[in-house]
């Protein structure tokens, strides 16, 4: 019995061993020899008592479980198998994935890279241009410093000669008596006028002149002051029209009388008359008369009562 006995068992064994093998597993099928090895080794070291020929049934019996036990295990396998090809397929997408991402990695380096030149670069050509710049700025401070000394030289020159410009044409300005005349008038009680030639019988100074054209000085109201002065060479003033103006060199000029003409650019003014009354008689001997404007004397003339 006991020769039946074990040659079954081992060629039991051997098929699974085979069917694991074909599975590829041979590390289980190892596991499951070496499991049933050590059965047989118990087997053999009880007592020759205990020892007892297994029937068929017993057989049969042990075969049915070891197949179940092959059956659930080829099922485990197959479980893990799928499993383990399902994980494959993970790994295998996650291995593209990590290599395209090692690939994005190493472009996102080289650009990097790229990137870190290109703004070393450029930090140079900023460096180089700030220095240029400053030295520029260096430059046109300078220049702008020149300039706004020429500036200040050209204004001060435009203000002398503006103040020149206003002195000539003031003075340019200033209007020119010509064929002065004097005469001195009797009026008699009829109103009648009489030249007269004798202080006793003068009752007024009568003043001629003519106004030369300008070609400087502006259209309007022109004022002119008339200096009368008698023989003993004091100035005369009357209650109304004498006054105080000022001179070309601005000091102070006394008139007898004020007269306001009507003038015309580049047009003369003919025939002006002045009269010149007064209260007390009229001395004897010479009467100077002078003609003002714009502070400067422009005519004048004397007339001799004897």
């Amino acid at each position: 019995m006991k020769n039946k006995i074990k040659p079954v068992r081992i060629k039991y064994t051997a098929n699974l061993a085979a069917g694991l093998r074909s599975r590829g597993m041979l590390p289980f099928a190892a596991i499951i020899m070496l499991m049933v090895a050590l059965a047989s080794c118990k087997n053999n070291s009880t007592t020759p008592a205990q020892q007892l020929p297994p029937s068929n049934d017993s057989l049969v019996v042990m075969n049915d479980t070891i197949q179940s036990e092959y059956n659930a295990s080829r099922v485990q396998l197959d479980a893990l198998a799928t499993k383990n090809s399902l994980l494959d397929s993970q790994i295998l997408v996650k291995d593209k994935a990590i290599a395209k991402l090692k690939g994005e990695v190493s472009r996102l380096k080289r650009k990097n890279r790229s990137m870190m030149a290109s703004i070393k670069n450029d930090k140079k050509m900023i460096k180089s241009l700030e220095d240029e710049l400053s030295d520029k700025a260096r430059s046109f401070a300078e220049k702008i410093g020149l300039l706004q000394s020429d500036r200040d030289n050209l204004a001060k020159q435009r203000d002398e000669l503006q103040t020149k410009y206003k002195g000539i044409k003031a003075l340019a300005s200033v209007l020119h008596a010509s064929n002065f005349r004097l005469e001195a008038l009797h009026v008699k009680h009829s109103g009648k006028e009489k030249k007269t030639a004798r202080a006793k019988k003068a009752d007024v100074l009568r003043i001629f002149f003519d106004i030369d054209e300008n070609r400087i000085a502006e259209d309007g109201t022109k004022n002119l002051y008339l200096s009368i002065k008698d023989p003993d060479g004091h100035l005369l003033k009357g209650a109304s029209g004498s006054g105080v103006t000022n001179s070309s060199n601005g000091s102070p000029l006394d008139y007898s009388l004020l007269k306001q003409i009507a003038l015309k650019q580049d047009e003369p003014v003919k025939d002006v008359t002045v009269d010149w009354k007064q209260d007390d008689d009229f001395k004897k001997g010479v009467y100077s008369i002078a003609i003002y404007n714009g502070g400067y004397k422009i005519g004048g003339g004397d007339v001799t009562l004897n």
